[in-house]
């Protein structure tokens, strides 16, 4: 394993980051989260040097106003060990009461089976209600948590716009850690490699998440897309192309990975050894930027398959709904409207949205849902 030190935290932080987003299910149901895979995949990491293990109040619920089961299963797990460093993350959107920071934080306690939470993030900041979280006294609640010593270092996490990062750092400064999303296709915003630089000149750690954009960038590219991947002479697979990406960057301390199977946790390990700074030359990246320039001319749906949107109270499963579009659209010939159907009750196809635009407020990608299932609609002929 490599480790790069996290900003003024002075953590030495593995460069490769367990994301406890998405563990392995024993079902479709969220909550159900098969505990023999994830043990084994969590001791296999430990084993291999990875010590950032990342969780969240909402990972793996099946109703974003309750908490999910993530917390738990990684306190568990991980109680007994020595030096790993555990972060996880309380609910930027409820952050409007000392009563529910107060009672949330000591609930994650409880979950993580720790004392204090090492890296205790802000998650998912907004541009739409940041002013509103901020005037309702957000920095007062970090301020008091940092010194009872309940968190260790203040982070927070956003897909917001650049804007948005630079006013959250100029109203605090005490943040020590920050999560943005990166990869070879989202670089230039929410809020992007220019967001990564910036955080990087003040000495604020940076973690990446989204490096393969939900799985996106690991496989089953359009044919066009592999094409220009042919091109260059590096035995890269896809896997490798996105988190060298990420890894040959100064700015970037520690990618997270959301791994689903013990698989993944290996083939993921096993790139590390070969990651440095300044790895990729000039025609790499110009490579990825031609991948970057196709992607756009296909018109994809860029959503990462986070589930924030979830559950729709009309029941349509809208990651799903995306994922078969999207797979559709990139050529992908094992994919189409049959296998929409096929992988898709009748009762959770797209055509089941009445425009509520409740999932619009939450999603990362500030993605317009309502109107992009009218597209997945449409395209599948219902």
């Amino acid at each position: 394993m490599k480790y790069r030190t996290l900003g003024k935290t002075g953590i030495k932080a593995s460069i490769l980051g367990f994301g406890a987003m998405r563990l392995p299910l024993i079902d479709e149901h969220p909550e159900h989260v098969d505990i023999k895979e994830t043990e084994k995949m969590i001791e296999y990491a430990v084993e291999k040097g990875v010590n950032i293990f990342d969780t969240a109040w909402v990972y793996h619920t099946i109703d974003r106003s309750k908490p999910g089961v993530s917390e738990s299963i990684i306190g568990e797990l991980l109680n007994g060990y020595s030096n790993i460093h555990i972060s996880t993350k309380m609910p930027s959107w409820e952050i409007t009461s000392w009563e529910y920071f107060d009672a949330t934080l000591d609930k994650q306690l409880e979950r993580l089976q720790r004392d204090s939470i090492e890296l205790f993030y802000v998650h998912s900041i907004k541009d739409s209600y940041y002013e509103d979280i901020r005037e309702a006294g957000l920095y007062e609640f970090v301020d008091r948590a940092l010194s009872d010593g309940r968190i260790k270092h203040a982070c927070f996490s956003t897909h917001g716009s650049y804007e948005l990062l630079s006013q959250i750092l100029e109203d605090y400064d005490k943040w020590e850690c920050a999560l943005t999303q990166l990869n070879y296709l989202d670089y230039d915003e929410n809020p992007g490699l220019e967001g990564i630089r910036k955080l990087h000149d003040l000495n604020i750690g940076t973690v990446i998440m989204e490096p393969l954009r939900g799985g996106q960038l690991a496989g089953n590219h359009p044919k066009s897309v592999e094409d220009i991947f042919k091109k260059s002479d590096r035995q890269y697979n896809y896997r490798e192309w996105a988190f060298n990406y990420l890894w040959d960057k100064k700015e970037v301390n520690c990618v997270l990975s959301g791994m689903s199977n013990f698989k993944q946790v290996k083939e993921n390990i096993a790139l590390v050894d070969n990651a440095q700074t300044g790895m990729l030359s000039d025609e790499d990246k110009q490579l990825l930027f031609e991948v970057k320039t196709e992607y756009e001319k296909l018109n994809s749906i860029p959503c990462t398959g986070c589930n924030y949107c979830m559950p729709c109270p009309f029941g349509v499963n809208i990651p799903k709904c995306f994922r078969e579009y999207n797979m559709d659209m990139l050529q992908d010939e094992s994919v189409n409207s049959v296998q929409y159907k096929f992988h898709l009750n009748e009762d959770r196809q797209a055509h089941n949205c009445t425009s509520c635009r409740k999932c619009e407020s939450v999603c990362p990608q500030s993605i317009c849902i309502s109107d992009e299932l009218k597209k997945v609609e449409k395209h599948f002929g219902m």
